[in-house]
């Protein structure tokens, strides 16, 4: 789901709960401020003093502080990249549909049904394998790096083996059509056929190449040492406990809240609340590509005789 806010309602933003990183900060925050505390109180009663002079961290905070916000930086890129190639691909699906329909609307033929009806099937089975495709990870890196041996089964729901047959599919509406479309209608055809396989290539990249393993784990390790051996330093020098532990709290939600948006945003497709409505978006374009090519045209009794491997 998509969390819909109104940016000028700072009541409703401060406190609303759901799609935050409050249930994964939460308990980070109060771990350190009890940490906090007693380290205080150990200090306070003279039981043991534990502190350590601030200079040192200071200098260790700059180096948290890039990497955390490098980090989040480059997932915040990742994932408005990925809504881009994510329209685009939805586009094209679309805009193949509308002008397939488009250049053919005055062909009211039977063979022109069947053709309508054949770009139709194909068109809304490869969105459909390319959506699942995205969605899983897994899936993602086993057709890009053909881990598992390639059955027919599976080549029939790889998203590159079905454009093949979207591109057969507009070639054979010279053999379907009255009157076949010139050269230029159908190459722009083609090319939209063309741009969502770049967008679809490009998509993959987010499941297949996540953010660099060495970089994370620098920043995770940095971020955790840091972070809970700041009380260490803040109680060396503090006279009273309650605006210690105070800071002590928004300084840890502020570092780790980062990460943890670093960590929502890594994967925009899946069914977290800031993850992109993936399955939503396509449902939209798969109803419209069918009532481009199906409904002004198609006679029911075509669907149960034109399949999908038909002429291939």
């Amino acid at each position: 789901m998509t969390i819909i806010y109104d940016s000028k309602n700072h009541f409703r933003v401060i406190f609303t709960i759901t799609g935050t990183v409050w249930p994964s900060v939460l308990p980070l925050c109060l771990l350190n401020v009890s940490l906090t505390f007693v380290i205080f109180m150990l200090r306070e009663n003279d039981v043991v003093d534990v502190t350590i002079p601030d200079d040192g961290h200071k200098i260790l905070a700059t180096m948290v502080a890039f990497l955390v916000v490098s980090r989040v930086s480059s997932a915040y890129n990742r994932f408005w990249e990925a809504r881009t190639h994510l329209s685009n691909l939805l586009k094209s699906c679309r805009q193949l549909s509308i002008h397939a329909s488009a250049f053919s609307r005055d062909d009211r033929s039977g063979g022109a049904d069947e053709w309508r009806l054949m770009m139709s099937k194909r068109l809304l089975r490869l969105l459909i394998a390319a959506v699942a495709v995205i969605e899983d990870p897994s899936t993602t890196i086993n057709l890009l790096h053909n881990t598992t041996k390639q059955t027919q089964a599976k080549l029939m729901k790889d998203p590159m083996e079905l454009v093949t047959y979207v591109h057969a599919a507009i070639s054979l509406q010279k053999k379907y059509l009255k009157e076949p479309f010139i050269i230029h209608k159908e190459m722009k055809l083609h090319q939209y056929a063309l741009n969502f396989t770049d967008s679809y290539h490009e998509l993959t990249k987010f499941s297949a190449t996540p953010y660099p393993f060495p970089t994370a784990q620098m920043t995770r390790i940095f971020l955790f040492v840091w972070m809970y051996s700041l009380p260490f330093a803040l109680v060396h020098e503090a006279n009273e406990p309650f605006s210690l532990l105070v800071v002590t709290f928004f300084i840890t939600y502020g570092f780790f809240g980062l990460e943890f948006v670093s960590i929502e945003l890594d994967d925009p497709f899946g069914d977290d609340p800031n993850d992109m409505e993936l399955k939503k978006l396509s449902r939209v374009v798969l109803d419209g590509m069918k009532a481009d090519l199906e409904c002004p045209f198609v006679v029911d009794g075509l669907k149960d005789r034109v399949s999908f491997s038909d002429d291939m």
